[in-house]
Parts: C-alpha cells; structure tokens; sequence
C-alpha cells in the first residue's frame, strides 16, 4: 500500500519511470490474476487428495428380480427346506478407509505442488512479454519528447534570427523577403511540432491502455541509466523447461508406488433379503468387517516402460534447452555489437554537433551580410539541429538497446 501511494505521488508530479509502467502494466494485466487462481486451484487439487485418506462412505441399495434362484430338489422327510425368492432387495453402508497406499499421498502433493511452479511460471512467461510492449512505447515517446525539445530549441533560434532581421531590415541593410523565408521556415516548425504532439498523444494513449494508469497530466517520462555488467542469464523459458524436467523425474517416483501393495480396512453393514445366509428368504440384517490387500504383483513391464518414455521426454527438453541457449547466446553476441556500434556513433555526435553549429553562426553571419540567402541559412540551421536531434536520439537508442540485451538475458 506505501508503494502504491509513493507510486501515485509521483504520477502527481507529471513525470513517470519505465520501472513504473512495468509495474502497472503487470498487475493490470488480465493474465495477473491467473496467478492466485491457479494457486488456488491446485490447493484444492492437494485438498482432494487429502480426503482420499479420510474414510470413503458409500450408501448403496439394490433391488432385483431374477429368473432362477438356487433350490434343493431332493425330498427329505419331515424336513421343509425354503424356498428363495426371486426378488431381491438390499440396502448397505460401505466403509473403507486406506490403511497404507505406499506415500502416494506425499507423492501426489508433491507433484500438484510441480505443477504449480510450472503454472506461475507459464504465467510469469506472458507477463514478461508486455514488458516489450510497454519499452517499445516509452522509448517511441522519448523520442518524439527530445524532437520536439530541438525543435523548440531551432524555434527560438529562429525568432531571434527574425528580430536581428527586423533591426537589419530597418536600418535597409537586409530586404524583407529574408524575413519572409525565416516566417516560413516557423510556419513549418509548428506543423511539425503539431504532428509530433499527435503522435505522442496517440502513443502516450496506448501506453495509458497497457498500465491502465491516468497519464494526462505526465509531461516528462523517465529512464534510469542502464549498466551492462557480466549477468547470469535468468530467461523464464529456461526455468519453465528445468522445472517440467524436475516434474518429470518425480513423476518417475510416482510410478514406483503403484508397484507397492496397498492395504485397506472394510465394513459393510445393511439389511436386505437375503442376508449372508443364502438359505433363509427373510429379511435381515448382516455386516462384515475385514482388511483388504490388493498388489499387482505382474504389469509385463508396463510400469518400467512408463518410466523410459518419461526419461526420453526430460532427454527431448534438455535437447529444447541447449537450442534456445543456443540462440540466445547468438542474440546476445549481435546485441553487444549492435551496442558497440550506437557507442561509437555516439560519440562523434559532440563533434558533429560542434561543426554543424560553427556553419550555422557562419551562415547567420553572411545572411546579416547578404551574402548568402534565407533558405540558405535554414538549410545550414536545420543541419545543426538535426545533428543536435541525432544525438540525442542516439543517446536513447543506445538505453533502449542495452535494454533489449536485458531482455534477452530475462533480466529487464
């Protein structure tokens, strides 16, 4: 609950971090909730198995008819032996309770509780999925953010170019159709600004669907710097494959207790017609209490041959696991170089900039002298600002790539 109200005073102070929208765009998600419900889901699963070990209670009745009964057709003087009826009728209670069934108790909640792990992990997968998705938007909304920076930045460069030339153009130095051409140039300026500024609404509106966070008021997003240090690799993928080989050798275990005999203790007890004594056709009450033991003492193999195909599956997902190790490392090694790369670019881009503006001041000079045109001058002032918008674009390609490697490692 801190959190949540740390979480929501920062939205007040319109800005918000990429950690945030990953935060809310998990626990919003539709998937999240499958999460406790799965959990809840195999304690009742474990719960079940529990009450295997409680007494079974059945009540059962039966009535029937027969065509034949069994009869004694010998005479025997001063003897009169019954006759049974052909309808039949019966009404029991059967109890049984397991006295020892091997541990397959534990051995089934140890399982459910494999299965659970395996489940969170499925879970856990397709969240860290929106996380991309949430990146991919953030990242697409800084950049328009620091284009329109350097293009506010050229607005005000422009405007002060227009009144030096106002003053210029008075004095008759300068003819008013250079004012015109730096007029021009801001009325281009404002569109392009208005695009972007759609571009980021639209943007920042899909951004607001996945978090489900209000961002009307966030002016300014904002990312940590990203440090590439040697990191083990932690990929949901990886630990789904181990923990369905782990399931799999205990299931392994399971196997071997049905190999174990189980014992068992009975009662029955009911009334009906006939009773135990077969002989007599009149209602009666009868019960029998025992203990029961059943062993299946020959299964041709089949048990053992369960076992085999069970270790032939963990062979086929560790074979799984070494392809997708595999193709991560081969990621992970263009993904250093694709970081490599943006690095280098990075930093020529101060020196870019340097030169590009040294031609920008030079070019406003000779445009003062007349020398050279307006749409000259813009030409050589768009250059510095695309130089200045490059970099910094560069500069957020380069967080979002090393992001994308922490993707790729399963550490973002």
């Amino acid at each position: 609950m801190f959190m949540f109200v740390w979480s929501s005073v920062a939205l007040a102070q319109q800005q918000i971090t990429l950690q945030q929208c990953f935060d809310y765009a998990i626990i919003n998600h539709p998937v999240f909730s499958q999460k406790s419900l799965k959990a809840d889901m195999v304690n009742v699963e474990i719960e079940n198995y529990k009450k295997d070990l409680y007494p079974q209670i059945a009540l059962n009745a039966k009535a029937s008819y027969q065509n034949e009964v069994i009869g004694l057709n010998i005479d025997i003087p001063q003897l009169d032996i019954p006759e049974l009826s052909k309808d039949q009728y019966r009404l029991s209670l059967d109890v049984q309770q397991a006295i020892y069934r091997g541990g397959l108790y534990q051995k089934q909640k140890e399982l459910a509780n494999l299965n659970q792990v395996l489940e969170q992990l499925d879970v856990d997968k397709n969240l860290y999925h929106i996380k991309k998705d949430v990146k991919d938007l953030f990242f697409a909304i800084l950049l328009i953010d620091e284009q329109k920076e350097i293009l506010k930045s050229l607005g005000n460069r422009l405007s002060s170019k227009a009144d030096e030339l106002k003053a210029l153009m008075e004095e008759g130095v300068v003819l008013s159709s250079s004012l015109d051409g730096i007029k021009a140039e801001q009325l281009t300026l404002d569109i392009q600004m208005n695009e972007l500024s759609i571009q980021r609404k639209v943007l920042m509106d899909n951004l607001q669907l996945l978090t489900h966070m209000d961002l009307s008021e966030v002016k300014e997003l904002v990312v940590s710097p990203v440090y590439l240090e040697e990191q083990e690799q932690k990929r949901l993928e990886i630990a789904y494959l181990t923990a369905f080989q782990t399931k799999l050798e205990y299931s392994k275990d399971l196997i071997d207790v049905q190999k174990l005999p189980q014992i068992s203790a009975f009662a029955t007890g009911g009334y009906g017609r006939p009773g135990f004594n077969y002989l007599s056709d009149d209602f009666d009450d009868f019960y029998m209490v025992g203990l029961q033991l059943h062993w299946k003492i020959l299964n041709w193999n089949k048990l053992n041959n369960k076992k085999k195909i069970l270790d032939i599956n963990i062979a086929v997902i560790e074979s799984q696991k070494e392809e997708l190790q595999l193709n991560i490392q081969m990621a992970l090694a263009a993904m250093k170089a694709e970081i490599q790369k943006k690095e280098d670019i990075l930093k020529n881009d101060p020196e870019m900039i340097r030169l590009r503006k040294s031609i920008a001041e030079n070019a406003s000079n000779q445009l003062n002298l007349g020398s050279i045109t307006t749409s000259a001058y813009i030409d050589e002032l768009q250059k510095q600002s695309q130089a200045e918008i490059n970099m910094k674009i560069h500069r957020i390609q380069l967080i979002n790539s090393k992001l994308d490697y922490l993707n790729a490692l399963g550490k973002l």
